[in-house]
């Protein structure tokens, strides 16, 4: 089983700590119209940085399940 970070866009600010800590620059990137961060599951490889940064606690890893796609 893996892991993937997914937004609580209810707590997430905009202030982009997440991309900075994330190791790989493809997997998070900042919605200009929404203010807000969004991953990319497909490539996000579960290390939790972005969690541990996240001021607000709105990043956390979550189990992906069988039916999203799988990560290369």
């Amino acid at each position: 089983m893996y892991a993937a970070a997914k937004v609580e866009l209810s707590r997430c600010t905009g202030c982009k700590l997440c991309i900075l800590a994330c190791p790989d620059p493809n997997v998070i990137c900042f919605l200009a119209d929404d203010k807000k961060v969004k991953v990319d599951v497909t490539r996000c490889k579960g290390c939790g940085l972005c969690v541990a940064v996240c001021p607000k606690a709105a990043l956390a890893l979550e189990a992906l399940t069988e039916s999203e796609p799988a990560r290369t």
